[in-house]
């Protein structure tokens, strides 16, 4: 009777089975532990132990499993742990008695911050400029903004820009615009994510000189058909800077055309050779800058190119007579004689006839005085409605007649 006890005992009564299930709902100083224990019908608790290793060293409190013959369930949230850290841990029954397999789970690394580089300011203009910085978001979506200003206090804010959460350096710019000319700015980078936000060092730039003004002065504003001038000037603000004389010919509609190009000196000055003209013609000099400025309009007026030549007529009469450029067919020459106290007097005047190959021509029979030598000269008027002024010959002296 007492070994068939014993038997049906065993039976009825086995040792608490104990499985340690798999770890979930990691974070950075948690996670929850699974398993079952299964009682064997006798009245069992059980605990999960765990550690940094096999020796664990810490364990939760016992918790009743009944003294079923069926698993019970174990959930149990473990706290305190520290991040980024590997964990050893299993389920245990009856304080010990009985253990189940040691299993292992990493808690989460805390969430790293955006890894910045400053860099510098590129396009850099008289009024704008690109800022530029190389964001890594690590994981982790990131926004970016610069800010800029004349101080470390900076002031002014580029938009919010989203990069993404990728894990390698991102290059993020903002072209910013508005700026003072020749002036120092200071900007950063400020990147946020879940992790916090991490800036830039400061970065610096200047912005160009840009000219404010320019005056122009021509060596002549009558140039003779066919010849050119020189146009000096200065450039207020900026200093060294691209210049260009521009022309707008006869009669000043359409567009303004290069004819010169320089660079001004560090001061500003500048002089360029305007090629020959052969009408009446606007200049101007414009700097070949982002931001153009323009000087004023000078005209030059190009007078007809007048020749003269002289040929003995008789004892007392001279032929003078001159080649016109270029053909001015309304044109009228006047023939003229300096009095004794230099006043040009007009002698009489005459139509000129049209030459081939763009001229024109005149003629004057001149009789010589008897007293003195004399001097004269031709101005011819063109009536061309603009086109041309009026040109001058050279002086020519007539001996007095015997």
């Amino acid at each position: 009777m007492q070994i068939a006890a014993l038997f049906l005992s065993a039976v009825l009564f086995q040792a608490p089975v104990v499985t340690t299930g798999s770890a979930g709902s990691i974070t950075t100083g948690s996670a929850e532990v699974q398993g079952t224990v299964n009682p064997g019908g006798q009245p069992t608790t059980y605990q999960v132990e765990y550690g940094t290793s096999t020796s664990y060293g810490v364990k939760t409190s016992a918790r009743d499993a009944g003294s079923g013959s069926a698993p019970v369930d174990v959930k149990l949230t473990l706290t305190g742990l520290s991040n980024n850290t590997t964990y050893h841990y299993r389920v245990t029954a009856n304080d010990g008695a009985v253990v189940g397999d040691d299993k292992t789970f990493k808690t989460l690394a805390p969430p790293t911050l955006p890894s910045v580089a400053s860099r510098a300011a590129t396009a850099v203009t008289g009024s704008g400029a690109t800022l530029n910085a190389g964001i890594d978001p690590n994981g982790l979506a990131t926004n970016v903004y610069f800010e800029y200003g004349t101080s470390t206090s900076y002031g002014t804010r580029t938009p919010t820009v989203g990069i993404g959460s990728g894990t390698s350096s991102v290059a993020v710019n903002a072209p910013v615009g508005g700026l003072r000319a020749n002036t120092r700015y200071n900007f950063r980078a400020v990147a946020t994510s879940a992790a916090g936000v991490t800036r830039t060092s400061n970065r610096t730039f200047t912005t160009a000189r840009v000219p404010t003004g320019v005056s122009i002065t021509p060596s002549t504003v009558r140039p003779t058909w066919g010849t050119g001038l020189t146009i000096s000037g200065t450039v207020s603000g900026s200093g060294t800077t691209p210049v260009a004389v521009e022309k707008l010919d006869y009669p000043f509609q359409g567009q303004w055309a290069q004819v010169a190009t320089t660079t001004s000196n560090s001061s500003g000055a500048f002089s360029m050779t305007v090629p020959p003209l052969f009408a009446t013609t606007r200049l101007r000099v414009a700097t070949r800058t982002q931001t153009v400025v323009t000087s004023g309009v000078s005209t030059a007026m190009v007078a007809v190119k007048v020749g003269l030549k002289t040929s003995r007529v008789s004892t007392r009469r001279t032929r003078v007579t001159g080649t016109i450029w270029p053909s001015v067919p309304t044109g009228r020459a006047s023939l003229q004689r300096q009095s004794r106290s230099g006043r040009w007097i007009p002698v009489t005047r005459n139509n000129v006839t049209a030459l081939s190959g763009d001229r024109s021509r005149y003629s004057f029979t001149v009789t010589r005085s008897r007293s003195r030598a004399m001097n004269y000269r031709v101005v011819v008027n063109p009536r061309d409605n603009g086109l041309h002024v009026s040109g001058t010959s050279r002086v020519v002296s007539l001996k007095r007649a015997r």
